[in-house]
């Protein structure tokens, strides 16, 4: 299915892709990094530190202001920058420039503070830099992003800037105004594969800055696009030939649409930035983040640059190619010495052989972004996955003792960081809790730990653990052999707890009571009602104080046995349908009635006993109930016989129980074999109910001894056999050996 989703099959000059068909239009397999109406903008705020501070002391635009961390700058606004004033000018310097210059230093915490202030003096020595108000400006950035942009992805790339995929809201806004776009005509040659019909020309004007094709100024292309209009006034009936080409020839396309909806979009946004929070932010649009990222710095501040794409070769061949993210390092450089090359310009004369041999196969993404090719996924990443504080320490820590001013300082940071991430995303914790140190210019070295919930987080609970992570890494220091100048404490995996996990407290909680159980159904039974004590009993589990409450047999009724004998022998089922007895009433229950219970549990046993088919067992085998086999001795053991039983009816077809008074009976209307095969079976499953009811009574299963018959000769008149009472349940247990 990848042909869904990946470039067109066809292809012209004007785009690599090929031309915009209604899949990439109307299809939601084609929203890709490979779709050519893709649209991604990136949003950075005007020297970020030094608005927050502006809006937060209250000042006028035009003032001039700067933040300060210790003695260097680290953000200039523009009213500042003026003067000259940039990050790397000293504040003496800064303040002899510019005399009315505001010098604001970031928030800092200081010792036995829960939260980061403005101290007014303040010291590298006592205190540690917090950018925490800056933290939560952005979130309220991040809040007013997601508002504006519902459906498309916002990625955090840092504190002050972000990406913005707007592509499900260009395309829905596309189809909002050209509706003729929805519907893929009957005529079309490829389907939904067919290009889109030629697009209307674009009202650029609130859009913002466009970038103009190969590299034009914008009063040029005015002025060209003015000469076409004056000679087309000039001809006889504007209907020539020269005229029509004139009027039907558009450098717009339905790319260029996407990119001046988006626009639209990123408009309204940063107008909205404003309005709730006084900010002003620069934007760039393009196909694809990394042409974004670079346009959104052409016009600062509080401005916007579209770039289309028949416009990002003249936009990058001048540029500077290590201006471009992620070629400002190493490999830059690198480059840049290997070719004697400066501008992107330059770049592009490398062959993609040579720069892989020189630079190894990945390379290839250094020459695809060269020439304005970018697939990298906008991924949606508002939330943090760590949080780091961390202080470069001035004097060094010798010892142990002087590193515990530290940890509760950082401790501090990572509580209130903690507290409003959660207050954000609500159930988000750490897994792990990291302690770094690092000596001179060597590698730092961690240690961690499990990082436990708690209902009560707070600085001395985090400083808990970071103390036994600092007794474990400052042992060197007891033989002064360490002299540590960075310390960090650092929470990692952050992540929501899972549904329900609230704390090691409530592991050991009283589960709440079920109210699910769902009492039996009532049905028509053939015994004497039961007292009123032993009646509201609705559980499911078969114990002999619930055994006589429930129906022996469903379908156990005089009539319901109408069937005619076969001829083929009958097994009993194997199939298990009851629940087995656990814990104390399986060790104070009698084998025999188990077998009683399973017997009614079953209710293919309990429909065998209402028909009329003969059952006959051999010497060597043996009845299976449920799901266990009952031996001879089990059947004896839990009362008459169930098989083979000859029965003293008063009659063929009627029955008198001498203990209840009851009378059972048959259909007349059957033969007489069946009536009496129906009889014996009726009047065994009421037998079995007495001694079940009188095991509840605690009679403890006293049953007259009835004849069975003789398996071993197979004679009718064997002998009675009179079975010793036995000690039965717990009282057999404690009896003497």
């Amino acid at each position: 299915m990848s042909f869904l989703s990946g470039p067109s099959r066809r292809s012209d000059a004007r785009n690599d892709n090929g031309p915009v068909t209604y899949r990439h239009l109307l299809s939601p397999q084609s929203m890709t990094v490979f779709n050519p109406l893709r649209t991604i903008a990136h949003c950075d705020i005007d020297a970020a530190y030094a608005q927050f501070e502006q809006v937060r002391l209250g000042l006028p635009d035009d003032i001039p202001l700067i933040c300060a961390q210790w003695q260097s700058i680290i953000a200039v606004n523009y009213p500042a920058r003026k003067y000259g004033i940039k990050r790397f000018t000293t504040l003496d310097e800064a303040r002899k420039m510019c005399p009315e210059l505001v010098v604001q230093h970031v928030a800092t915490y200081r010792n036995g503070e829960s939260e980061a202030g403005y101290w007014g003096e303040v010291d590298p020595q006592t205190h540690k830099v917090s950018l925490d108000p800056y933290r939560r400006e952005s979130l309220k950035i991040l809040a007013i992003f997601k508002e504006m942009v519902p459906k498309g992805e916002i990625e955090k790339a840092s504190i002050d800037e972000a990406f913005l995929d707007l592509t499900p809201m260009v395309l829905e806004k596309l189809l909002t105004l050209h509706p003729y776009l929805s519907t893929i005509p009957d005529d079309a040659p490829e389907g939904i594969d067919s290009p889109l019909p030629p697009p209307p020309p674009i009202n650029w004007s609130k859009a913002g800055n466009v970038f103009p094709i190969n590299g034009e100024s914008e009063d040029q292309t005015s002025s060209q696009a003015q000469a076409e209009e004056e000679a087309e006034q000039r001809s006889d009936d504007g209907h020539d030939e020269d005229t029509l080409i004139r009027r039907n020839r558009s450098n717009d396309t339905w790319e260029d649409w996407a990119l001046c909806i988006g626009a639209e979009i990123m408009r309204d946004t940063r107008d909205e930035v404003f309005r709730q929070l006084h900010y002003t932010c620069s934007a760039g649009i393009a196909h694809n983040k990394a042409m974004a990222k670079l346009c959104s710095a052409w016009k600062k501040p509080n401005n916007q640059t579209v770039l289309r794409a028949n416009a990002t070769a003249a936009f990058l061949r001048d540029r500077d190619f290590t201006d471009i993210r992620t070629l400002g390092g190493k490999l830059g450089n690198a480059m840049a010495t290997e070719y004697g090359a400066k501008t992107v310009g330059d770049m592009l004369l490398v062959p993609l052989e040579e720069m892989q041999s020189r630079f190894g196969e990945e390379s290839i993404w250094v020459y695809n972004i060269l020439r304005g090719i970018d697939h990298t996924e906008v991924k949606g990443r508002v939330a943090t996955k760590s949080m780091l504080a961390s202080k470069n320490v001035r004097p060094n820590v010798r010892t142990p003792e002087q590193g515990h001013h530290w940890l509760s300082v950082l401790s501090g940071e990572l509580n209130v960081r903690l507290r409003e991430a959660r207050e954000v995303a609500p159930g988000l914790w750490p897994k792990t809790l990291v302690l770094s140190t690092r000596q001179g210019i060597d590698p730092s070295r961690s240690r961690q730990t499990p990082f436990p919930f708690t209902r009560h987080l707070s600085t001395e609970y985090i400083l808990k653990y970071a103390r036994k992570l600092w007794e474990e890494a400052t042992l060197p220091m007891k033989n002064g052999t360490m002299k540590l100048n960075n310390i960090a404490l650092s929470f990692t995996g952050l992540e929501r707890l899972e549904g329900g996990q609230q704390g090691i407290e409530n592991f050991f909680a009283q589960p709440k009571a079920s109210s699910s159980s769902t009492p039996m159904q009532d049905t028509q039974i053939l015994r004497p009602p039961l007292s009123a004590d032993n009646s509201s009993s609705s559980s499911t589990i078969p114990t002999i104080s619930n055994l006589a409450k429930r129906p022996l047999s469903p379908t156990l009724t005089p009539s319901s046995s109408s069937a005619g004998p076969s001829p083929k022998k009958p097994r009993l089922p194997t199939l298990h349908t009851g629940k087995k007895k656990m814990g104390l009433d399986a060790f104070l229950t009698k084998r025999g009635e188990s077998s009683a219970i399973k017997r009614e549990e079953s209710p293919s046993l309990a429909a065998l006993s209402s028909t009329s088919l003969p059952i006959e067992i051999g010497d060597d085998d043996d009845v299976l109930l449920g799901a266990e086999a009952v031996n001879e001795d089990e059947i004896a053991e839990a009362g008459p016989s169930r098989v083979n039983q000859v029965l003293p009816p008063d009659d063929v077809g009627r029955w008198t129980c001498p203990k209840c008074h009851e009378t059972i009976s048959t259909p007349e209307d059957l033969q007489e074999e069946e009536r009496a095969m129906l009889l014996r079976a009726l009047k065994q499953e009421h037998e079995d109910w007495h001694f079940a009811l009188s095991l509840q009574d605690g009679d403890h299963g006293k049953r007259p001894a009835k004849s069975s018959s003789n398996r071993s000769n197979g004679g009718e008149g064997s002998t009675v056999k009179k079975r010793k009472k036995k000690v039965e349940g717990i009282k057999a247990f404690f009896k003497p050996k």
